[in-house]
């Protein structure tokens, strides 16, 4: 695996090519780079990279991670690293307790800092709690302050992994969402929110945050709602595929909890289905740095995941690209089409046939900053 940093003039020649959106690959061409953009010009004067072999498409974006988990032999290097070397250029933080993280690699990260969630409920090991609007208004002002380049909300807790159906309670309430929504906006701060059960998915629809992150046991209904919004669903299937496909971990769990684990997970399998069906704008992200899923490498899995869940192929793959960089607000990237930077992967062989090409990725094209 290269990765390739591009001068401000340049050219890759490719044997097939995806520009992150269309439903076919183009066939043997070459891909113009002009004052750091993309370029639809042809006659430009400059050294060309031959992968006349391999497939260029866009660089790949990860919307939900945890960087600093596990906690255990922490070296943030290595794993912006090992994003790098899975084609993943870009990827959003999903907040942590220590906050916001130095980063030393040329892979953009799109930071939380610190999530909120309520006092005296789930979200202790990923931010700052607070108990009243007030307080919650206050830390965002704190996080805007020190950079933050979205707003993460924990809006419900976690779902049972030994009781089918059982969800963490929602915790802010519709008004103190729209609160959250509206002072994230004063700054031009999207607002990512954890919501996992029916209640806390449709006060976060109601708030219009930008993102719903998990979404697991939401109704069909609420569904629904979701799909004919302008709100993006983040599904995050593999760190509850890996409970199950991961014997170091599916061998802790009794035949109970395993059963539940499998039933809870065909279901939301289901519905990104019907959710792709019904149009809902789907992003992929795997939330790396739980239990089984590996940063970086993870992405590959998630797209494959979300294409056996019934996912089109080109929408499995658009979620990790076009629409992830619609939803991580990322306008100069996501596609290779001109005008936008050349943040570029090359694979061997077309991923609108074979998305386990994305598994062993050739070379990382960075452009120029």
């Amino acid at each position: 695996m290269q990765i390739i940093s591009l001068p401000s003039q340049a050219a890759i020649t490719y044997k097939f090519f995806w520009d992150g959106f269309s439903p076919s690959v183009k066939k043997h061409g070459t891909l113009f780079v002009d004052k750091g953009k993309i370029s639809a010009r042809s006659d430009i004067n400059t050294s060309t990279w031959d992968y006349s072999n391999y497939c260029l498409l866009p660089a790949l974006i990860d919307g939900h991670v945890h960087l600093v988990l596990p906690e255990t032999g922490q070296n943030f290097a290595e794993r912006l690293r090992s994003y790098l070397n899975s084609g993943v250029y870009a990827l959003r933080d999903a907040g942590n307790k220590q906050g916001f993280v130095k980063i030393s690699e040329p892979c953009l990260v799109l930071q939380s800092g610190f999530a909120l969630y309520k006092e005296g409920h789930y979200g202790s090991a990923l931010g700052i709690g607070v108990s009243t609007p007030d307080e919650a208004l206050a830390a965002i002002d704190n996080l805007a302050a020190k950079g933050a380049d979205q707003i993460k909300v924990m809006a419900s807790g976690i779902f049972s992994f030994q009781h089918y159906g059982k969800t963490g309670a929602a915790t802010f309430t519709v008004s103190e969402l729209k609160q959250i929504v509206k002072r994230a906006e004063a700054y031009n701060l999207p607002v990512m929110a954890h919501a996992s059960g029916d209640e806390a998915v449709r006060r976060c629809l109601e708030a219009q945050v930008t993102t719903i992150e998990h979404g697991y046991f939401m109704s069909k209904e609420t569904l629904r709602q979701l799909a004919t919004s302008e709100i993006f669903w983040l599904p995050t299937l593999a760190p509850v595929k890996a409970q199950l496909a991961d014997p170091r971990l599916a061998v802790k769990l009794t035949p109970a909890m395993y059963d539940v684990i499998k039933r809870s997970y065909e279901r939301h399998s289901r519905l990104v289905g019907e959710a792709g069906a019904l149009g809902a704008k789907i992003v992929a992200g795997t939330d790396a740095g739980a239990p089984g899923v590996e940063h970086g490498r993870s992405l590959a899995w998630e797209i494959l995941l979300l294409h056996e869940a019934g996912l089109p192929l080109q929408t499995a793959l658009k979620a990790a690209t076009a629409t992830a960089a619609q939803a991580c607000r990322l306008t100069a990237s996501g596609t290779l089409t001109p005008g936008k930077k050349p943040y570029i992967l090359a694979v061997e062989g077309n991923p609108l046939e074979n998305p386990a090409v994305l598994q062993k990725p050739v070379a990382l094209f960075l452009g120029a900053n």
